[in-house]
Parts: structure tokens; sequence; C-alpha cells
């Protein structure tokens, strides 16, 4: 009876419920601007399956000269959510942040601040480069956060002109504990051919483990719009573990996956630290 279960939930569409990194508060940073702008964001995201997005503003970076307190995210999402819930849109805002490494003492004696990390919740954290490359000293503040409890997700890998030659450059990173996010429109060819050839590449290696919108408009694409693509490439077992079991494992604070390998992988120097096998 279980396998048939098992079977059955194999064969069902794959749903892209969540994302994980989004510039949604209105007036916040580079996101959206007004409410309305925020509004239309959201009513295609919920065309495209959304229901539950992490508001991930920008901690560290100012924007029209000003920067929030990261302390106000919460507020910022309280407000929002009332907007949604007025209108019957059915989509959960959840707080977050992006955080630009080097810009906050993220190792400091208070440590990783939970209005940082995903859902307030203290075990995951959304971290950029402050670079168009991956530091090296990114390496070394994964490890330190993963031995604070506190895992490093890294957003948009595929942008680092590093990585997009050749991504072994952020091995290190996968190494000492990062999980990697790759951006939907990306995936779609909505943006630079190099960093969707760095998508698909990170893809078949079985380096990236999330896919989130990081909408600033009504026109980036959502997690939803990718799911064929990612299907295509990497077989529908690790793709619906991409978009349904490891944003789950997040939101909910959770221990990640282990990870599945795509069907399309052949060899790379991780595989056995980072895939199960078989």
């Amino acid at each position: 009876m279980s396998s048939l279960l098992a079977a059955a939930s194999e064969d069902a569409p794959i749903s892209a419920h969540t994302d994980l990194h989004c510039h949604i508060l209105p007036a916040w940073d580079d996101g959206a601007k007004t409410l309305e702008d925020a509004l239309q964001m959201l009513e295609r995201a919920r065309k495209c399956g959304t229901t539950t997005i992490t508001a991930t503003p920008h901690v560290g970076r100012a924007f029209r000269g000003v920067e929030h307190e990261a302390a106000s995210i919460a507020e910022g999402v309280q407000k929002l959510q009332a907007e949604i819930d007025a209108r019957g849109l059915g989509i959960q805002i959840l707080p977050g942040a992006e955080i630009l490494l080097g810009s906050v003492d993220l190792l400091g004696d208070a440590g990783v601040l939970p209005e940082w990390t995903v859902a307030g919740a203290g075990k995951y954290a959304l971290i950029e480069s402050p670079y168009r490359t991956w530091p090296e000293f990114g390496n070394s503040m994964v490890l330190q956060l993963k031995m604070r409890g506190v895992t490093p997700i890294i957003a948009h890998p595929e942008r680092y002109i590093d990585v997009q030659k050749d991504i072994a450059r952020i091995e290190n990173a996968l190494g000492n504990g990062a999980i990697l996010q790759i951006t939907a429109g990306t995936l779609l060819g909505h943006n630079d051919k190099a960093m969707q050839k760095c998508c698909f590449a990170l893809l078949d290696a079985g380096f990236a483990h999330l896919v989130s919108s990081d909408a600033h408009n009504v026109s980036h694409a959502w997690p939803g719009e990718a799911i064929e693509v990612v299907q295509k490439r990497v077989g529908t077992s690790r793709a619906r573990q991409i978009f349904e079991a490891n944003p789950r494992a997040v939101l909910e604070g959770k221990i990640f996956p282990v990870q599945i390998r795509p069907e399309k992988i052949e060899s790379a120097s991780l595989l056995g630290r980072l895939f199960r096998r078989g």
C-alpha cells in the first residue's frame, strides 16, 4: 500500500507554493515602490501557484539614502499581510532578509539576529556577495555560521562571474554547509545568457537546491513558472525536491534533506558528500 501511495505522489504535478527570496515590502529597497506595485506582484504570484512568500529586504545596503532597521521588517510584513488578507489573496508573507556579506556583523557576540533569518526562526539565512564574484572570505563565513546553527542560503550564485566560469568556485561553500538558490527568471532566459548557462550547470551538478523569484517588480518570474525547465533538466524526483521538500525544510527550520541525485549527473568532486547512492 505504501509503495502505491509513493507512486501516486511521484506522478502528481510538482508544485511551487513557496518563494524564499522576494523584495515585496513596499518602499523598502529596490523592490516594490508602492503598495499597488506589491499587490500587482502578489496577483501574479498567486496565479503561478505561490502561497507563501518570504519577504527578503536588503540588509546592509541603503536605497535612496535610506536603510531601514532590520528589527522593523516584521512590522512591514504585518502591514502588508493585513492588506493581503483584506483583499482575500490567500498568500502568507513571512519575515526574512537578504544579508550583504561584510556589511553587518554576523559573527559578533549577538550572532545572527533572528530578524535576519527566514521566518525569524534562526535556522536559515539568505546571504549575497558584495561583489560580482564569490569571495574567499565567504567560505569561512559559511562555516562559521553553520557552527552557530544557521544554514546560509547563497542567493543567485549564477550572477557571480567566477562561478559562471567554473562552478567549482562555489564547491568549498557547499562543502562547508551552504545551500544554493538560483533565480526563476534566469532559468527562463530573462537575464544574461551566461547566467542562464551557469544555472543549468549548477542544476546538472546537483549544486542548485532552491529556485526563488528574487522578484523586484511585476515582470519577474515566480518559481512555478520554472518547474518545467528544471524538471526536464534534472528529472522529476530532483525537481520535486527543489520546489517542494527543500523549501519546506527551510520554512519549517528543519534539517535540510539528503539530496537526490539529478538524473543527468555523471561526476563531480563532492558527490560522495552531497548525494545519497542509488
